[in-house]
């Protein structure tokens, strides 16, 4: 690659509660190290004060060098106060990936057996859980939401991997690693991608997607992977992710450039599979073919 990439460190705020007793949030910022297209000269600072008046509310001041923006919030919760950080910090990563012409795509971002996987599907299909899946089997997941193209780069958009109730009933064995709850409704909890057997290193962070990947559904009787002609993987892509830009003409260019250079494949789960036996044997083969 022509740019060399940087690792750059986010601020995310931890909130925990009191077991067994009442919700006295003990608020603490914790430094997490990701890379996305961020660059590293840019920062998003926070200074957390207990609120003078109010005990167990805290005050905040959220500075950003993106746009020169300052933000002052005061009298909040712990919880709140994550939550408005994060949503800051959110939605300067994004603003700087657009200026960088970078185009989102609503996706989970997975390094499978040196294979790069893209999974893509509508809200509730399932990435997240695949992802999780194929992480705790070995591979690296690098994002569960969101996967920022450009060309013929791409790289996941830094966050905590959010994990809904059932996950929990799906993957009994997350359960070992440590998350955070967040009481929202419906109930979130948020797990470091750190912690996982194969942890996200910055080398690896940009790198082309091998292989485009799209749920599409449970099926009775088999699990099958199975190839998508390009005219309808962009159908796809068009109608489940989040394609975002000011310029549509980013975008497009962005997504026919992806899927010019990727192989599609849709996969249809047999009811009670999560798909990760499919998905290895998928990037097996494309290690074997050279993709």
């Amino acid at each position: 690659m022509t740019e060399k990439y940087r690792e750059i460190r986010a601020q995310y705020l931890w909130v925990d509660a009191v077991v067994n007793g009442p919700a006295i949030p003990e608020v603490g910022v914790v430094e997490h190290r990701i890379t996305s297209p961020w660059p590293a000269e840019d920062s998003v600072t926070v200074a957390v004060h207990a609120n003078r008046s109010t005990v167990d509310r805290w005050d905040a001041r959220i500075t950003s060098s993106i746009g020169t923006c300052e933000e002052t919030v005061a009298g909040l919760d712990g919880l709140h106060l994550a939550e408005r950080i994060y949503r800051t910090v959110h939605r300067d990563v994004m603003t700087a990936a657009r200026s960088q012409r970078w185009t989102r795509l609503h996706a989970a971002l997975v390094d499978c057996g040196g294979v790069r996987v893209a999974i893509a599907g509508h809200s509730g299909a399932g990435k997240t859980t695949l992802a999780l899946a194929l992480a705790l089997r070995g591979a690296q997941l690098h994002a569960d939401e969101g996967v920022f193209i450009r060309g013929e780069e791409a790289v996941g958009l830094p966050r905590r991997i959010h994990l809904k109730a059932g996950t929990f009933d799906v993957l009994p064995e997350i359960t070992a690693y440590d998350s955070l709850y967040l009481p929202y409704a419906p109930p979130v909890w948020a797990l470091d991608p750190t912690t996982l057997p194969a942890p996200p290193d910055v080398e690896s962070a940009h790198h082309p997607v091998d292989v485009l990947l799209i749920l599409e559904g449970l099926d009775k009787s088999s699990t099958r992977i199975t190839p998508m002609p390009t005219a309808q993987a962009l159908r796809s892509l068009a109608e489940q992710s989040a394609l975002w830009s000011d310029d549509h003409g980013v975008t497009l260019r962005n997504t026919a450039a992806l899927l010019s250079n990727t192989p599609c494949y849709s996969l249809i789960r047999r009811r009670g599979d999560i798909g990760a036996c499919a998905v290895e044997e998928l990037a097996a083969a494309c290690v074997t073919r050279g993709i």
